[in-house]
């Protein structure tokens, strides 16, 4: 798939979404990526054109919630405040461990904006390893306006 420009934050945007009704698949010659969801009007279609050309479409997958943990914990690394770094370790132990991170982190006056860069740079690391697993040149990236 060389020369095939492919919307990095939009790709980043696949990875991160949670809902188990949201599948994407990254389109190897245009670079576009297309959302299979059963309220799509155009459902049927798309998956016929997905299931008949497999080479052509690959599926982006979820995150492993095991490694976002993982970052968290990495997260928690950058903080130098000694009781902020314990409220949030505290917080690994909740079962919203995401929202636990930003009601601490605004309560002890901190941006949560530091918390989303940071895991966005590591969600866009793996994106281009699973880019390069599958053989797909990450050097042409479009840009999308966030």
């Amino acid at each position: 798939m060389n020369n095939v420009p492919i919307d990095m934050n939009q790709l980043v945007y696949s990875f991160e979404d949670e809902s188990q009704d949201n599948k994407y698949y990254l389109d190897r010659e245009t670079g576009e990526i297309r959302l299979v969801h059963e309220g799509l009007h155009e459902l049927r279609d798309l998956t016929d054109e997905i299931e008949t050309d497999r080479e052509r479409f690959l599926y982006i997958p979820k995150q492993d919630p095991k490694k976002i943990k993982g970052d968290l914990r990495d997260f928690i690394d950058t903080i130098d405040d000694a009781k902020t770094k314990m409220l949030l370790d505290v917080a690994m132990d909740s079962p919203h461990i995401l929202s636990g991170f930003k009601k601490i982190l605004e309560s002890t006056g901190v941006s949560d904006d530091e918390l989303k860069a940071f895991l966005e740079r590591r969600t866009r690391l793996r994106v281009k390893q699973w880019l390069s697993a599958n053989s797909i040149d990450v050097e042409n990236e479009l840009q999308s306006s966030p």
